[in-house]
């Protein structure tokens, strides 16, 4: 109810906006810019009129284009198209998508980042950038905050394929168009300069870009090249509870036998009944997070091409992007599955647990139970500093050249990518131990309440202690090589055989990953100091510095239960610890194991078939594409008959290994088929089938292998995956009216096999004691496989009204919108286990918006709307879900000339927060980042 009352504001928000323009004048595109055709181009009011035709601007003349490209489309498509070059009519390429019907995003600090298509994950959207690969370092989506809005001529969404596209879209294709110099036809200058304002963090940062396209006399050679800089400063709070941990999940043994609930030791009686060995869950621990965030990106692209005659087109383009990520995290935690004393021999442990019964159907483990009240002694109770800092690479160039002669066209294109994802990181932490009781006053749902007693003060630093300092390092280098050749025969315009089309496609990818660990105890820290700081003996064991004098108070307001609790401040200890001591010179070694390397060959080659008739009311395409994909790994792979168990008979040696390649190759058959028919010149009906598939994701084809002889588990990779596949169906109608009116309605079918989930097959080993002897043991291997299947299915409705065609008075105004209703299998995550629902599926998304385009004066507002969907499997297999949310922007611009624009954006208008649940309603997280607002001044010459 509360989103639809949201909705129902937003709307209402919408039209406000739009209602307040008042002033009179009038504008025109540039003549050079092409001008929509058909039924959307018969009037709007909001240009003079000339012959019959009324030429239209800004947002509404972006929203016809697309309309024409929509509707001349031999495929179910969706366009975003900028009214003119340098004027996109977002700044946030993944914001703009999500307007599309069909089309959710994921966002990063409150910024549109990532596109799923029909609810898939966004894995299974393949991003192409002028119809070639890229990637953002190791996955195969792409985070579209790489790239300025500024340089996009169109956003496509290609729902259903074509033999001649590269595959890998198993739930559709995004491809991010520029448009090349001699297309554009002109010489032309275009800048924006915008500050960014973040209401939380409270700073305003630059935003500038610049776009130049030049064309020669003659117009047989052009270049274009742009550059972006942006800065942002961010701060996003957050809440984290981890999840419900069952008391026998992952058990470990004391020496009589027993077992330890959770593997804790020293043991913890949570529900006081004198044993170690119950079946109810807890609540884990939770974090408060305060993180204050800067990224800087760099953008800049470069394009050329020349026409020496009209057969012959030569052309090429790079693209380079840079983002570099600072983080400093202040968090504090509570951890109720940590309780121990502080030095050996303190006091610690539960003295009293309420458990609620009624939950114990959906819990998962076989629990009987959750444990809703608890107060103890010794609960962990820490004190955390972060920082992360990471820069991403990512650059690409093409080279390509088309010939002509007579009917025949070829065509050759070849490209290269790199990125890079290189992180570094540290954490500080300072570990007390509380008297505190854990509640749930506003239910599970409403997060947890800590309190505390028995003189126990948690902003007393006295209480903390420094213990221990972790680094880490991650590097993940990834490249692609392609190239392909098209050859093309035209048969003409009398032929329904208009064309014959074939190629070959190949390419060669290599991503690796490297990962570094390192901790350093108490005893480490202290030496760095130059004896600044000494160590008190016994602290958790491994004895541990004072660390009053490191500590602050934590801004946690906005969460639940706006805790008051401390904060380790990097500041104050880097002014006893040099900075470069504790973390930049650091030496973090690389880990045995932890990295791995794959490389993915394919080849590929098509054939198909492009035709019309009817009076070119009938239109559409027939193909089959083959392809071929070689897959080698490389990674640590032990002899797992060489186990050593170590006297606690827990702990496990796992012998050294070298490197271990391991290949697979799998072969794919891809038929399509597009076809289109113009019931009346307004009434479109279109139709596909094809059988599309979606690689595993790079991450999945390690070689690589880990053990935990505790559980008798074994962990790796799985290099010799099948990708994802699905023979899908798609049906649409849809019916373009005057004045740039649409309305639409399409169905889809999905049926995906193959379906890849956490397998576990069981194996024997032999295992040597340190103790002595030897046991055959059992062991279950944990990793992917190629398991399941299922069908997902779904409804789009999409409008798109201005009003003008309703009544003149409403002249400049129009609404649009859109819906998706997505049905979805669930499917266990492991195998056996319990079904949730397909991740990134929600089942009912929307988008609603209003605009006013007069008189030199833009607004717009738009409310979108994901509802809740699952994504992942939670810390304890508990399940992770989103709860529905929605979203309201807005903007609004003035022509101050013809070539000046001022414009201002609000991101967020009311202000949202984010929250999941576990399978049962249990809080997990919840954060905001706020509001952010973007003005500035836009030019073109």
């Amino acid at each position: 109810m509360r989103h639809h009352v949201r909705l129902l504001l937003g709307t209402a928000a919408c039209l406000t906006i739009a209602s307040i323009a008042q002033a009179q004048t009038t504008s025109q595109i540039d003549p050079a810019a092409p001008a929509p055709t058909g039924p959307g181009t018969e009037s709007s009011g909001t240009g003079p009129e000339q012959g019959n035709e009324v030429v239209v601007t800004g947002f509404r003349r972006s929203l016809d284009i697309a309309n024409q490209i929509k509707r001349n489309a031999d495929v179910v498509s969706d366009v975003i198209s900028a009214e003119d070059i340098g004027k996109f009519p977002d700044l946030n390429l993944a914001e703009s998508l999500q307007r599309i019907t069909g089309v959710q995003i994921t966002r990063s600090a409150g910024e549109g980042s990532g596109a799923s298509i029909r609810g898939l994950p966004q894995e299974f959207t393949r991003v192409q950038y002028n119809g070639r690969t890229l990637g953002s370092g190791g996955t195969r989506s792409f985070d579209f905050t790489a790239f300025s809005s500024l340089f996009t001529s169109a956003v496509e969404v290609l729902k259903s394929p074509t033999a001649d596209m590269i595959e890998g879209g198993l739930s559709g294709t995004v491809n991010v168009k520029t448009a090349r110099p001699l297309d554009i036809g002109r010489t032309t200058l275009s800048a924006s300069a915008e500050g960014v304002y973040e209401e939380n963090r409270g700073k305003l940062t630059p935003r500038v870009a610049a776009l130049g396209n030049w064309v020669n006399a003659s117009g047989t050679f052009g270049i274009n090249a742009g550059i972006a800089f942006e800065r942002r400063d961010y701060r996003e709070k957050f809440l984290n509870t981890y999840g419900a941990e069952t008391s026998r999940e992952s058990p470990l043994f004391d020496a009589s036998g027993r077992a330890v609930q959770g593997g804790k030791s020293p043991p913890v009686d949570y529900n006081v009944d004198g044993d170690y060995d119950d079946t109810f869950s807890f609540q884990h621990g939770f974090d408060n997070w305060n993180t204050a965030g800067r990224r800087d990106r760099l953008t800049a692209i470069f394009g050329y091409q020349l026409k020496p005659t009209e057969n012959l087109e030569i052309y090429g383009d790079a693209f380079f992007s840079s983002l570099k990520t600072t983080q400093y995290v202040s968090r504090a935690q509570v951890r109720f599955t940590d309780i121990a004393p502080q030095i050996a021999g303190g006091s610690y442990g539960v003295r009293s647990s309420t458990i609620d019964t009624s939950l114990n159907g959906q819990l998962l483990g076989g629990s009987q139970g959750f444990v809703t009240a608890l107060d103890a002694d010794g609960v962990s109770i820490q004190a955390t500093a972060r920082e992360y800092n990471s820069k991403i690479n990512v650059f690409s160039v093409a080279q390509g050249a088309k010939w002509k002669s007579g009917n025949l066209t070829l065509e050759a294109q070849g490209s290269y990518f790199r990125a890079t994802n290189d992180t570094r990181t540290f954490g500080l932490q300072a570990q007390g131990r509380a008297s505190a009781q854990l509640t749930f006053p506003d239910g599970l749902g409403g997060g947890p309440l800590v309190g505390f007693s028995r003189g126990y003060d948690p902003l007393n630093g006295g209480n903390f202690y420094l213990n221990a300092e972790d680094l880490g390092a991650f590097t993940s280098p990834d490249r692609n090589i392609e190239g392909r050749f098209d050859a093309t025969y035209a048969l003409g315009e009398d032929s329904f055989i208009r064309s014959v089309k074939g190629g070959v496609f190949a390419s060669g990818r290599r991503f690796r990953n490297t990962s570094a660990f390192s901790v350093l105890n108490a005893q480490q820290i202290a030496a760095l100091s130059n004896g600044k700081l000494t160590v008190t003996p016994g602290v958790e064991g491994g004895g541990g510095i004072p660390a009053a004098a490191f500590l602050s108070a934590g801004d946690f307001s906005g969460l639940p239960g706006n805790a008051r609790l401390l904060v380790f401040d990097v500041g104050k200890f880097a002014s006893v610890v040099p900075r470069s001591a504790f973390y930049d010179d650091q030496v973090i070694p690389v880990q045995p194991g932890a990295g791995f390397n794959v490389e993915e060959k394919t080849l590929a080659a098509y054939g198909q078939v492009d035709f019309a008739g009817l009076g070119d009311r009938l239109a559409g395409n027939i193909g089959l594409r083959w392809v071929q994909t070689r897959t080698s790994s490389e990674g640590l792979v032990p002899n797992l008959d060489a186990l050593i168990v170590e006297a606690d008979r827990v702990t496990v040696t796992v012998p050294a290994a070298g490197q271990t390649s391991l290949k697979a190759k799998y072969s794919s058959f891809l038929p399509s088929l597009n076809i289109r028919y113009n019931l009346t010149p307004e009434l479109v009906i279109r139709g596909a089938a094809a059988r599309v598939i979606g690689r595993p994701g790079l991450g999945q084809l390690n070689a690589g292998t880990s053990v935990d002889a505790n559980i008798r588990s074994i962990s790796s990779g799985n290099p010799a995956l099948r990708p994802y596949k699905s023979d899908q169906l798609d049906l649409s109608l849809e019916y373009y009216f005057a004045r740039g009116g649409l309305l639409s309605v399409a169905g889809f079918y999905k049926h995906l096999t193959d379906y890849i989930v956490s397998g576990q097959t069981t194996e024997t080993h032999t295992v040597t004691y340190r103790s002595g002897g030897s046991a055959t043991l059992e062991f279950r291997r944990n990793q992917p496989l190629n398991l399941l299947s299922g069908d997902v299915k779904g409804l789009e409705v999409a409008a798109q009204l201005p009003l003008s065609y309703v009544t003149g008075t409403l002249d400049g105004f129009g609404v649009f919108g859109n819906y998706t209703y997505i049905d979805a299998p669930s499917i266990p995550r492991t195998q056996g286990g319990q079904a949730f629902p397909l991740d990134g599926v929600a089942r009912h998304n929307y988008n609603v918006g209003a605009y006013f385009e007069k008189y030199g004066v833009g607004v717009r507002g738009s409310y979108s709307y994901r509802g809740r969907y699952s994504n992942g499997g939670g810390t304890f297999g508990d399940g992770s879900f989103v709860r529905p949310y929605g979203q309201l922007d807005g903007s609004i611009s003035y022509k101050l000339t013809d070539n000046v624009d001022l414009s201002a954006d609000v991101t967020n208008i009311l202000n949202e927060k984010s929250y999941q649940d576990n399978a049962f309603g249990l809080l997990s997280y919840t954060g905001f980042t706020g509001r952010r607002f973007t003005g500035g001044v836009r030019m073109r010459f």
